[in-house]
């Protein structure tokens, strides 16, 4: 395989890796959300109460994974740099 394809898949694992990292929110809030929706209908007679409390229960959680994910990956990328001076070429 040439390097630039090895380079290339490298750049689209890490694409995927941020879009994933960066849709984490909105899956938390939607699933929570959901989740939150079927207890006010199913369950109680609350209105839009829990679904309200969960959907941003969901955004939160999301929101400390999108930090945290993003550390990991910041600290993954600076090991792997040979420089780490601020340089965007490296």
């Amino acid at each position: 395989m040439p390097p630039e394809n090895k380079t290339s898949q490298g750049d689209r694992a890490r694409q995927a890796k941020a879009w994933s990292i960066a849709l984490d929110p909105v899956y938390g809030m939607i699933g929570l959300g959901a989740i939150g929706y079927g207890i006010d209908t199913l369950i109680t007679d609350t209105g839009l109460l829990w679904t309200i409390i969960l959907a941003i229960t969901g955004l939160v959680v999301g929101f400390y994974r999108f930090i945290r994910e993003a550390m990991d990956l910041n600290k993954e990328q600076s090991k792997s740099s040979p420089r780490t001076d601020g340089d965007p070429e490296t």
